[in-house]
């Protein structure tokens, strides 16, 4: 039997930590479940595909808008906050409140202007949705300002019910105008203007000690700019690899294959809301703590290899269960399609979660600008893709093309930064993983491609089942380890 770390050691910790933000992350999860019957049901593939289009217009304007400041004043006022510098804090959020919210509304302004020039010729809803979505690049600067101040100050229950509030009330009007306006695209972006506004007001409310008009400082908005502006390369090269798929398919295949895309990539992305969330929360704090320790490396790659079962796990059970579950919810007969590309996009995730944690010696070594680096590379591999496979192959080329960015990101960020610091990743069994995963998806695309109910039905059960034996048979993972890690683990929750 392999050693495990102790109940007190560096595995543990970070299962301790994915409990400070889990209620959150489980909330946010379960509304963005929650509205995947109201698209499959209330939207044709055309509305839903518009609706798509706008969400990822309405990124790429908050991208710019932003112009990083938020991660500027989460990275000072975190000092500010740990060294009791009540000025310095004032300073860091009146400062970034107002500058994010000023660049902001000039990106609505312009927006709208835009809208006003081009959009004469269009119906009625596009042109509302138009002018709905530049509302909100303004009006949720304030909301998005509250949630890095409170990330900031490590105040984790706020936090958690603001966000959550957040998301309940756009869940809740969401679905509840889609009804009432029959899936016109105008419910999801009027709710959003409606709960935005309402939440950058409470956001003030909560921020109120640290608002000061004599507060506002250039120099503090210059040190902002410096940390945060940098980094907006990176977040476009992460927009480019992540949404600019649905432009490719809004251009080459129509609004009727974006939401189709759409509605199965939502679905895929389950797994990046899980095991995404739980690498950007642990691991860098978990490698941090660990590298200098005797054996560091060691416990660091093994760790990596838990994610790693866990993230296969989860990406079986999402491609085994979505056809059960628009079968379920009685989603449109147009919808079915989508089922054929949960996997990828699932799988893609698990490869983008696998770069953040490959990424750890470029974090351990202050290289920042390799991340950027990596993410540019993958927006260009990204680009090409598109235009090979989209305009031949409509949705599926997309997603391929998605699996291929990620697969490509994952292993340049591993082979360069092992040259920075060698963590003992355990290759071969990291491989066995994905190659049993492929394997069972085969199994699962045979089930359902049967017309067989009952195998279909009971996929998501026998899928694990199975997925857990590849495990032990390639010992992958042990009875033993298995056992130690589940007493150790009701040790940890006992305490």
């Amino acid at each position: 039997m392999e050693d495990t770390p102790r109940a007190d050691g560096p595995l543990w910790r970070v299962a301790r930590h994915l409990g400070t933000y889990g209620i959150g992350a489980a909330i946010s999860l379960v509304a963005s479940f929650a509205l995947l019957p109201v698209y499959a049901t209330q939207f044709s593939p055309s509305q839903f595909g518009l609706v798509a289009t706008g969400q990822v217009a309405s990124l790429a304007a908050l991208t710019v808008a932003r112009l990083g400041l938020n991660s500027g004043m989460l990275r000072f006022l975190a000092v500010y906050h740990s060294e009791n510098d009540d000025h310095g804090a004032n300073r860091a959020v009146t400062t970034t409140l107002a500058a994010s919210f000023g660049s902001s509304l000039v990106v609505t302004l312009v927006m709208l202007g835009g809208w006003a020039a081009i959009g004469s010729g269009m119906s009625a809803d596009i042109r509302l949705t138009g002018n709905l979505i530049a509302a909100n690049v303004a009006l949720s600067a304030p909301r998005e300002t509250t949630e890095f101040a409170l990330q900031a100050k490590q105040q984790s229950r706020p936090y958690v019910v603001f966000t959550s509030a957040t998301t309940i009330l756009t869940t809740l009007g969401t679905a509840g105008l889609a009804v009432l306006l029959h899936g016109s695209p105008v419910a999801v972006f009027a709710t959003a203007a409606v709960v935005n506004g309402l939440m950058s007001v409470v956001g003030v409310l909560m921020l109120r000690h640290h608002l000061h008009v004599s507060a506002f400082s250039r120099q503090e908005l210059r040190r902002a700019a410096r940390f945060g502006v940098p980094s907006m390369p990176a977040l476009a090269a992460d927009w480019v690899m992540q949404f600019s798929d649905r432009l490719f398919l809004t251009k080459f295949a129509g609004l009727a294959q974006v939401g189709v895309y759409s509605l199965g990539y939502r679905i895929g992305l389950i797994e990046q809301q899980i095991l995404g969330t739980a690498t950007s929360a642990t691991w860098s704090p978990f490698v941090l703590s660990e590298y200098r320790e005797a054996g560091g490396s060691r416990t660091i790659g093994r760790v990596a290899t838990y994610f790693a079962i866990a993230g296969m796990a989860l990406v079986v059970f999402i491609s085994a269960s979505a056809p059960v579950f628009l079968l379920i919810i009685h989603a449109r007969h147009e919808y079915q399609p989508a089922t054929s590309i949960v996997f990828l996009i699932a799988f893609a995730n698990f490869f983008a979660a696998m770069q953040n944690m490959f990424a750890a010696p470029a974090m351990i070594r202050l290289r920042p600008e390799l991340g950027t680096l990596f993410r540019g590379l993958g927006a260009v591999v990204n680009i090409v893709l598109n235009f090979a496979l989209i305009p031949p192959f409509g949705f599926l080329g997309a997603a391929w093309s998605t699996v291929a960015t990620f697969v490509f990101t994952a292993v340049i960020t591993e082979v360069a930064c092992r040259r920075l610091w060698r963590i003992a990743y355990e290759y071969r069994k990291l491989l066995l993983i994905v190659v049993g995963g492929v394997a069972i998806q085969l199994l699962i695309a045979v089930a359902q491609a049967s017309g067989i109910l009952l195998l279909m039905g009971l996929s998501p059960l026998w899928s694990e089942a199975l997925f857990a034996g590849w495990l032990l048979v390639t010992g992958t993972f042990s009875i033993g380890e298995l056992k130690a890690v589940v007493g150790r683990l009701r040790r940890v929750v006992a305490t």
